[in-house]
C-alpha cells in the first residue's frame, strides 16, 4: 500500500497545488516523477503478486529492498549536502523528507527480511 501510495504522489507530479500545500520540492520536468511514479505503483503490483506467488518473493523482496534503501540514502544524501534554500522547501517539506527518508529505510528493511521468508 504505501508504493501505491508514493507512485500515486509522483504521478499527480504535475499537479502543483498537492505539492505546493506539502511544501514538497517540484519536480521539472514533471515528466520524470510521473514515470517514476508509475515504476513505483509496478513495483507495487510485483510486491502484490509476490504474497500469492511464492516462488517470486525472494527475487520481489531483493527488488523492493534495493529500490527503499536506495531511495532512503538518495533523500538521505540530498538532505544532507543541500540546505533548505537550494531544495525550495520549508519546514513542512524538510519534516516531511526526513520522515520519508526514515520510512523507507525501513521498509527496504522489512521488505528484505520478508523476501527472506
Amino acid at each position: 500500500m504505501v508504493s501505491l501510495f508514493l507512485g500515486a504522489l509522483l504521478i499527480l507530479g504535475s499537479w502543483d497545488w498537492l505539492y505546493g500545500k506539502l511544501d514538497l520540492p517540484q519536480a521539472l520536468p514533471a515528466l520524470t516523477a510521473q514515470v517514476g511514479g508509475i515504476a513505483v505503483v509496478s513495483l507495487a503490483f510485483l510486491f502484490w503478486s509476490a504474497g500469492s506467488t511464492p516462488a517470486l518473493g525472494r527475487q520481489v523482496g531483493i527488488a523492493g529492498a534495493l529500490f527503499y534503501v536506495g531511495s532512503a540514502a538518495l533523500v538521505a544524501s540530498w538532505l544532507i549536502f543541500r540546505d533548505k534554500p537550494d531544495l525550495e522547501v520549508g519546514d513542512r517539506g524538510w519534516t516531511i523528507l526526513i520522515v520519508s527518508a526514515i520510512a523507507f529505510a525501513g521498509l527496504g528493511l522489512a521488505v528484505a527480511r520478508a523476501g527472506r521468508s
